[in-house]
């Protein structure tokens, strides 16, 4: 079974906050991906997303209920 990170991100213009989600096996958490996950967001949802400080979470046995699903 693959292992899931997860971590907040939250729209600078609205305070939206949303969890993101990926398979841990498929990327490394690194600022790299922090920024290309805020693009993505941005893309996606629109404005300009920021990382919540202290949310990262690892080795969860799956994605939450809610999260958004990074592509792999």
């Amino acid at each position: 079974m693959p292992k899931y990170c997860r971590e907040k991100f939250e729209n600078t213009t609205t305070g939206q906050e949303v969890w993101v989600s990926w398979q841990q096996d498929k990327h490394v958490h690194d600022a790299t991906l922090i920024t290309t996950i805020a693009q993505w967001l941005g893309t996606n949802q629109g404005g300009t997303w920021q990382v919540r400080v202290n949310t990262y979470q690892s080795n969860q046995s799956s994605p939450g209920l809610n999260d958004l699903s990074y592509p792999t």
